[in-house]
């Protein structure tokens, strides 16, 4: 009867099963409970017992491969001093968040967001986390969700087009914009997409990955190895956190200079790390764009006075570090710069308001940056006015 059980039906059991357990189940619990297995296993010879053991092993990587996130967990010391291990599956990280739109008065969703006929009826799995939002809420995460599904070159509009889908599965969707945005996809999307799709298999396999990397600070390309600890989007960009093998240290990288990332196939089902208890992926992703850079690069500390009423501004959103509160209502502020070129970007869209004090060579450099806009900018408006000869 186990031959008759398709590969798909095979994974659904042991699935069902593995959720079905509060606590870790041992590979005999496992070998008996799945109907798959439990055939050959109970009845089969030493072969036959072998054969099955590695078709669970086989499975279980294809699952965690998908991202099902099967758990190894130690059992507690066995006879002989060997550590006997048991498999999990956590409810709480194995369903989706069960969504639920409330009013401010905990009632039920409102005008906007009102259940289909027919729909799921507020049911779901016995443990599964619950995640409640309010109309406005849950408008703006499916309008923004809509957004990045329509946008060509987003890397991940597929996902996102999943994720709107669970969003909205149990809601009536609302009326299209009358007129449709226009996006135009930037360059080298499917080169970074590849990328992210082999650095989210690093990342869910823990493996160990090699690319090559242009870094800005010693403009030169280098190879790189790192164990990937997680990846964020920030301004538009994609960033790996991960521990750079050759530095023995944490480093940022964005994934736009990445090269073609190769992924470590040796022993495909073995993770090479573990990535540490007290890593924080939060401790990246609130960082500024001035901030974020990967290479040992020594940061630079940047004065910048802000004039007033800007200045209430840069001090209710708390923008650097406050140095100096003048009479005049202006303010010196120190920043931390590890990029440059996103802080000049920043300070050169305040305008006249702020200006950058010390150190003298990045003053000059937004000096420089200022007076190639308008170049360009000059350049532009000859053109739409017909100003320049015909060559």
């Amino acid at each position: 009867m186990a031959e008759s059980i398709s590969k798909l039906q095979r994974w659904l059991d042991l699935i069902s099963f593995l959720v079905s357990h509060r606590f870790p189940v041992t590979v005999d619990q496992v070998m008996e409970g799945v109907q798959a297995y439990a055939g050959r296993w109970m009845d089969g010879d030493e072969t036959a017992r072998q054969s099955v053991r590695r078709q669970f092993e086989r499975d279980k990587d294809e699952l965690r491969a998908f991202g099902i996130p099967i758990e190894t967990r130690p059992l507690g010391a066995a006879w002989a001093g060997e550590i006997e291990e048991g498999y999990h599956l956590s409810r709480r990280n194995f369903f989706l968040p069960y969504v639920r739109v409330v009013t401010e008065e905990g009632g039920e969703a409102v005008p906007g967001f009102e259940p289909r006929a027919g729909a799921s009826g507020g049911q779901r799995s016995p443990g599964a986390p619950m995640v409640r939002l309010t109309p406005e809420e849950a408008q703006r995460a499916a309008d923004g969700l809509r957004t990045l599904a329509d946008t060509p070159g987003f890397p991940l509009a597929h996902e996102a087009r999943s994720a709107l889908r669970k969003l909205t599965f149990d809601l009536e969707p609302p009326a299209p914009p009358e007129t449709p945005v226009r996006f135009l996809p930037p360059p080298g999307v499917a080169q970074i997409r590849a990328r992210l799709d082999t650095l989210s298999r690093a990342l869910l396999t823990r493996k160990r990955v090699e690319f090559p990397y242009h870094s800005i600070y010693r403009d030169a390309r280098e190879d790189r190895l790192a164990h990937p600890y997680g990846l964020f989007l920030r301004r538009s960009h994609w960033y790996l956190v991960g521990h750079d093998l050759e530095r023995n240290a944490l480093r940022l990288f964005r994934v736009s200079r990445m090269g073609e990332v190769a992924l470590n196939t040796h022993r495909p089902g073995t993770p090479d790390y573990e990535i540490p208890a007290d890593f924080q992926l939060g401790a990246f992703t609130g960082r500024d764009a001035w901030d974020l850079h990967g290479d040992e690069s020594p940061p630079l500390d940047a004065r910048v006075e802000f004039r007033f009423p800007l200045s209430l501004w840069a001090q209710r959103n708390e923008m650097g570090e406050l140095l100096e509160d003048r009479s005049d209502g202006s303010q010196l502020r120190a920043f931390t710069v590890r990029d440059e070129g996103p802080f000049l970007r920043w300070v050169l869209s305040l305008g006249n308001e702020a200006a950058i004090v010390t150190p003298e060579p990045l003053a000059q450099a937004l000096k420089d940056l200022a007076e190639a806009v308008a170049r360009g900018h000059g350049e532009l408006q000859q053109v739409t006015t017909g100003e320049v000869a015909d060559a």
